[in-house]
């Protein structure tokens, strides 16, 4: 993951500032706030609070129209045979996961964004939220929480090793 974190910093870099960049790698679903806080402090030693706003932002600006639009696309879009088919994987995917969200509710969703694992954050979580439909102001109260829990939680563990950071990524 650190060499397509690489590459597609390094691609945005091309006449964009340092927070647009962190902007719009937080908002990619593959690597959402916590490669946009690696990005931000590991390449452009940004202050961590700029790190921390902009990362928030683009990932809020990702998920937040899904949480508000998924729902009622998906039952507009419901017969066609495509979309049909899309959605039933995407969710199947996401079941599979929901039982650990489930089991805590709002809390859980917010510990399920807050970690950094693979397969773990606030797009997944967004989709967690509505197959179990979780009431929308709940889900993003607790999915907005979650992705300033592991904005912090990625920046102070980039900055701890920052250095070893910047090895890996040859910086």
């Amino acid at each position: 993951m650190s060499e397509l974190l690489r590459a597609t910093a390094d691609s945005l870099r091309q006449g964009l500032s340092p927070e647009a960049v962190v902007f719009i790698v937080s908002a990619l679903p593959i690597f959402e706030i916590r490669g946009g806080a690696v990005v931000g402090i590991a390449v452009y030693n940004l202050p961590v609070e700029r790190v921390l706003l902009f990362g928030f932002l683009g990932n809020i600006a990702s998920v937040t129209p899904m949480l508000l639009f998924l729902e009622p696309l998906t039952k507009f879009l419901h017969g066609n045979r495509l979309a049909d088919r899309l959605f039933h994987w995407l969710f199947a995917r996401v079941r599979r996961k929901a039982d650990q969200i489930n089991r805590w509710g709002p809390l859980g969703l917010m510990l399920f964004t807050a970690i950094p694992l693979p397969v773990s954050g606030a797009w997944t979580a967004t989709i967690a939220s509505i197959v179990l439909g979780v009431h929308r102001w709940r889900a993003i109260a607790s999915i907005y929480a979650g992705i300033i829990i592991a904005g912090i939680a990625v920046s102070l563990l980039t900055l701890g090793a920052s250095e070893s950071v910047r090895r890996i990524f040859g910086l």
